[in-house]
């Protein structure tokens, strides 16, 4: 693929802190003269897409996000600002047998109404995403481990930088049946009171927010609110004289890979990168708190997709094994791995691409640069 400005529509998955890694991809994708048309994301993958809508190149990419500092997690406070660790703690304590030997399991009991920790046992796999949903519902509302705000604020400022606040800031995408309105970037959250993904900003009508006046750096926040890391993001529709909430959180609770909100076409083709590797957090081996919050936020993610879904698309998963999604206190050799992690993946797979587009009877869309 040479410097001739090819076009890719551009998927990224989410993942927490891996994030870092797509700087990588961006800068690969720089180095093969590629431009974007249209991009979607979900959590780690908004955030970054957000910024790459926005005009930052890779380099620029890398230092914002590589910079951001969650602050020090203070372990010994994680069952005081989290309520349901201190609930599954005591569970465990109390509980006369190992069958309920996982967070995932716990958080899909019948909670009784009006009791600490009674509940009524469920075999029922039809109704085990209902019951799931519903205690993540309640218990993501009691505490989480870091202030949202904080990060809204800091995204916010560095849209501003380029002169992006809201979603009309970004009608510079491709026009088509998946995205009338042509947004650059599109992501996905979950409203966790109806139990429906959303896509923003085209949803955002539903509560009574123009899609083109919604901030970008909301629309982030919202895509990136992962259960009991984050408190949801609450939204109120007028309903007659009276409102109603809404609770959103991360898109990655049902998708962590929202390539449909993309046309299904192949022209032009789209790249999509999924931040893979690591183990998922369900079974505690050790059951200090800051355990039971990852496999907490584990066992609410990736719930909600059928998993016959067809991508057509170019697929790259990025080695992330070395770092856990929730290590929010990376030291430089871990950033530098995640994003060496990230051009190594984008430079295999756009030399995959390069080699397919070069076939004979292949249509490009290029840009002349």
């Amino acid at each position: 693929m040479s410097k001739s400005g090819q076009i890719l529509n551009l998927t990224l998955g989410g993942g927490g802190v891996k994030g870092i890694a797509y700087s990588g991809v961006f800068e690969a994708a720089e180095r093969y003269g590629i431009k974007w048309a249209n991009i979607s994301g979900v959590s780690a993958g908004a955030l970054a897409g957000a910024f790459l809508a926005a005009g930052y190149n890779s380099d620029q990419i890398k230092k914002i996000t590589g910079e951001f500092d969650f602050g020090k997690i203070e372990y010994g406070r994680i069952p005081e600002k989290l309520p349901i660790v201190s609930r599954y703690m005591q569970y465990r304590k109390s509980s006369r047998n190992n069958a309920i030997h996982s967070v995932e399991q716990y958080l899909n009991l019948r909670f009784r109404e009006g009791t600490e920790d009674g509940f009524q046992g469920n075999s029922d796999f039809s109704v085990y995403r209902g019951n799931l949903l519903k205690n993540v519902l309640t218990f993501s509302k009691e505490g989480a481990l870091f202030n949202g705000d904080y990060l809204e604020e800091w995204v916010y400022k560095v849209l501003m930088d380029r002169g992006v606040k809201t979603f009309a800031d970004l009608k510079t995408g491709i026009r088509d049946k998946t995205n009338p309105s042509g947004y650059k970037v599109r992501m996905t959250a979950v409203d966790i009171s109806r139990n429906k993904v959303i896509i923003l900003p085209d949803d955002i009508g539903f509560y009574g927010i123009e899609p083109d006046r919604l901030e970008v750096a909301k629309a982030v926040r919202m895509s990136t609110s992962v259960p009991f890391a984050f408190f949801p993001v609450e939204l109120k529709k007028s309903e007659g004289n009276s409102s109603k909430a809404h609770l959103i959180v991360d898109g990655g609770v049902f998708d962590g890979f929202p390539f449909w909100l993309i046309e299904d076409r192949l022209n032009p083709p789209t790249a999509g990168f999924k931040l893979s590797g690591g183990k998922k957090h369900s079974i505690i081996s050790i059951e200090t708190p800051l355990n039971i919050f990852k496999s907490l936020v584990s066992a609410v993610h990736d719930i909600g997709v059928p998993k016959n879904l067809y991508y057509r698309g170019y697929l790259a998963k990025i080695n992330t094994a070395k770092v856990d999604f929730l290590d929010f206190s990376l030291n430089d050799e871990q950033k530098r791995y995640l994003y060496d992690s990230g051009k190594s993946s984008a430079r295999f797979l756009f030399s995959k691409i390069s080699k397919d587009l070069q076939k004979p009877g292949r249509k490009l869309w290029v840009i002349k640069t």
